[in-house]
């Protein structure tokens, strides 16, 4: 991929900045309809301020899902409602499994389709998108989540017909356009049609929850980006140093991910929206079950409403069917390499084993704290057997694996 200059603390930072300004001129509009435009303006100029491209890019997708609902909705129930539906979905599909496949080329034709566009559209516009280095769509994998979401929702009737205005709402809804989590239409849907719901409990939750998440990502994530380095230098350390480097990336994966989170959750809380939590203490969860249910469940709530069970989880013959392309789907959301297939394979074999025992009723520890403890561990270090695959090539992971039992690595 190519290297871009932009992250998402500076996102954030934006954001903190243009809520004073936010926060008064929300309080003050009465009409519903123009505190939908202000978010929607106020998402609109924070992807402006990363590249004016982004800025075009998701308010053009997101025009066009609104008139995508619309289809769905009138033709849902009528001849060939099926086939449109899955014809829509498919687009809606193509850019972010397009950037996934082709990478560095997509990134390239993005960036000069854009451009395009912008000089259509304002000569200094495009000239200050010419200046910003920044080339990948960022954002698209959890847009394309949520795009897919409310169009599904809206097949199957849970969905009325949205206004263009809503949709727009929802797609630039600022605390969520960077890194999550991937949220629901009900989740900002009753605050966005009523009276604006602010309460000094409220703001004060959520600039405590944003104070947390800044210290996450800027504390202690920070202080452990270092052990990245094990997955380069794992043949010249030695075997605990390697071990020790791996557990301690994946705090710095969780503290980082999960702190992004909070301060979104955080923001949304300030304004009166209260999302769904995304982490709920994963690396603490007894069984891989349980991991998958508190570690961006956001995420897993998509695919088991969304794979699970249309698939079938819940009848016993389909069920691990189901299972294996719950995991496949959450694993190709991230990258679509042969690491990410090897990474779904690897968590839906532990989820059937795990839901086979579950079923036979077959415990292979006894009840009590130690036990409970003991499975926390073991839970913890399958997870953290898989990070390799989620951050590496296949190629190198598996030249990583070895040096975890001292072959290829410093004694």
């Amino acid at each position: 991929m190519i290297n871009y200059n932009f992250d998402s603390t500076t996102f954030f930072f934006n954001l903190f900045a243009l809520s004073i300004l936010l926060l008064p001129l929300y309080a003050l509009l009465r009409p519903a309809w123009a505190r939908r435009a202000l978010f929607s303006l106020a998402g609109a100029y924070l992807l402006f301020l990363i590249a004016p491209r982004l800025m075009v890019f998701y308010v053009a997708m997101w025009v066009v899902v609104a008139g995508m609902q619309r289809i769905i909705f009138f033709t849902a129930e009528r001849r060939f409602g099926l086939q449109f539906f899955w014809a829509i979905l498919l687009c809606v599909l193509t850019p972010m499994v397009s950037w996934k496949i082709f990478g560095q080329p997509f990134e390239i034709q993005f960036t000069i389709l854009t451009n395009r566009v912008i000089e259509l559209i304002s000569l200094p516009l495009w000239e200050i998108d010419m200046a910003r280095e920044v080339v990948i769509p960022i954002g698209l994998s959890f847009a394309t989540f949520r795009a897919l979401d409310l169009l599904i929702k809206t097949f199957i009737g849970r969905l009325g017909l949205l206004s263009f205005d809503r949709v727009l709402f929802y797609g630039l809804f600022p605390p969520v356009l960077m890194v999550g989590p991937i949220i629901e239409y009900e989740e900002v849907q009753k605050q966005s049609d009523s009276k604006a719901n602010l309460s000094a409990e409220g703001m004060l939750y959520g600039l405590f929850r944003v104070a947390f998440g800044l210290i996450k990502v800027l504390v202690l994530a920070f202080a452990l980006a270092g052990s990245a380095a094990v997955f380069s230098n794992y043949g010249e350390s030695e075997l605990y140093t390697v071990w020790l480097g791996l557990f301690v990336y994946t705090w710095f994966f969780y503290l980082n991910f999960s702190g992004y989170s909070d301060i979104a959750i955080g923001f949304s809380r300030i304004f009166g929206f209260q999302l769904k939590e995304n982490f709920n203490n994963p690396y603490f969860s007894k069984n891989i079950a349980e991991f998958w249910n508190s570690w961006h469940m956001s995420l897993s709530r998509f695919a088991q409403r969304n794979v699970f069970v249309p698939m079938g989880g819940f009848r016993s013959k389909t069920q691990f069917l189901a299972i294996y392309l719950t995991m496949m789907t959450i694993a190709l959301w991230h990258d679509i390499t042969l690491a990410m297939f090897a990474f779904g394979t690897y968590h839906a074999f532990g989820l059937i084993v795990h839901r086979t025992l579950s079923e036979r009723k077959i415990n292979i520890l006894p009840q009590g704290t130690a036990a409970n403890a003991l499975r926390v561990l073991v839970t913890y270090l399958f997870v953290t057997l898989s990070f390799p695959l989620l951050v590496m090539p296949l190629d190198r992971a598996l030249e990583f694996y070895p040096s975890l039992v001292g072959i290829g690595s410093a004694w």
